[in-house]
């Protein structure tokens, strides 16, 4: 959901990709775990009983953060899974990233990122492009664009670059010609648009994490973005969409059953969205996924850092409550419960997201099928060539 900016750290990147390499063999033995064991103090939860691919994590590529992770995955199900950061093309965290991705084979996939340096020269939509070229010939299945575009990259004159500047194109256009899915984080929760005072309904994370505060300065509305987003979308409908943390607009079930009613090249995820979008009836949530089951897939945005740290879908630091394997096998459990079951005002996965309870929406067996795995299967891990029609998913 959210990443630091205040850290600094020189990566070893050398001994990454060394180590990486020599760890290839052990890592292969955990490529397909067993079903999930319960986590501490709670009910098996199986979720058919086969492992499910986790489309979205931020995964720092080193052996301490892998080591981490794949013990989470293993206790909880996660087969396969999606690193959302691999950074920017020929960068070294993106070198180090290929080594894991080899490292992993078939359990990993990777998406990109765009280095907005640059942004001033009249040739960086081409440059970018041209850079996605190599990102597709080295097994790259798609770019993840962060919120900074339209709230944090400002061009030479202090203006905030606009979703809808023209230099931007070229971009939108290449993931369509190659066949890369555009991951997008466009905005976040409403109330970050808002005033970050007491009574902000998230006031528990905007005191720590003031940055995340888009209230007032130059900052488009929240209702600007997503217009934004949208006419995006229209504009460029070979281009396939993953618009994360459920159409980044979890609020609001009725924009998103509209966003994939009219444009067939969206597709949404979950990820660090299900206290929001389980305020809503469960009814009307469970008729929401079931409608649109072809085109949601899990995610949860679990963080690992480049020394083992966790975030689990909000800030990185509570006073005393940095999390460890075990919370982090929890927060996933609350997702399983809430996808798997029909139980009444539970805990959300993240409970400083939000001082609520939701109900949990019981999908049937054959959507839960294509939340967990086969949505992401078919868009992620088996994508259709870049001359394939991508506007019928």
């Amino acid at each position: 959901m959210h990443h630091r900016g205040s850290r600094s750290r020189v990566a070893p990147w050398t001994l990454v990709l060394a180590v990486l390499a020599l760890a290839a063999s052990a890592c292969s033995r955990t490529s397909q775990p067993p079903g999930p064991s319960s986590a501490s103090g709670s009910e098996r939860v199986w979720h058919l009983g086969q492992p499910v691919i986790d489309s979205h994590v931020h995964l720092s590529p080193n052996m301490q953060a892998l080591a981490v992770a794949l013990e989470i995955f293993d206790r909880v199900g996660i087969g396969r899974f999606v690193v959302k950061s691999a950074g920017p093309v020929g960068s070294p965290r993106y070198q180090a990233s290929l080594a894991m991705q080899r490292v992993l084979g078939d359990r990993m996939r990777a998406f990109a990122n765009i280095e907005w340096q640059g942004i001033d020269d009249p040739r960086f939509g081409e440059r970018q492009a041209a850079l996605l070229e190599r990102a597709k010939a080295d097994g790259i299945v798609g770019i993840k664009v962060f919120k900074a575009l339209g709230l944090g990259v400002r061009t030479a004159d202090g203006a905030l670059l606009s979703v809808e500047d023209a230099r931007l194109d070229p971009i939108f256009e290449a993931c369509g010609r190659l066949g890369l899915i555009f991951a997008w984080h466009i905005a976040d929760p409403v109330a970050f648009f808002q005033p970050p005072t007491p009574d902000n309904e998230r006031y528990d994370e905007l005191k720590i994490a003031e940055s995340w505060s888009f209230h007032g300065k130059d900052y488009p509305s929240f209702e600007t973005l997503m217009a934004q987003q949208e006419r995006r979308i229209r504009k460029h409908p070979n281009t396939t969409f993953l618009l994360i943390h459920l159409g980044n607009n979890a609020e609001d079930l009725g924009y998103v059953d509209r966003l994939l009613d009219t444009y067939p090249n969206v597709f949404v995820d979950v990820s660090a969205r299900v206290p929001e979008f389980g305020r809503h009836p469960a009814d009307a949530v469970r008729a929401f996924f079931i409608k649109h089951q072809d085109r949601i897939l899990f995610g949860s945005d679990l963080i690992v850092d480049f020394d083992g740290r966790l975030q689990l879908g909000s800030v990185w630091h509570v006073p005393d409550q940095q999390p460890g394997i075990d919370e982090a096998v929890e927060f996933f459990v609350r997702h399983w419960r809430y996808f798997e079951t029909d139980e009444a005002q539970i805990e959300h996965p993240t409970p400083i997201q939000g001082r609520w309870k939701v109900d949990a929406i019981g999908l049937p067996p054959a959507v839960l099928h294509k939340l967990y795995v086969a949505n992401a299967e078919r868009l992620i891990f088996s994508p259709p060539s870049a001359d394939t029609n991508r506007n019928n998913p």
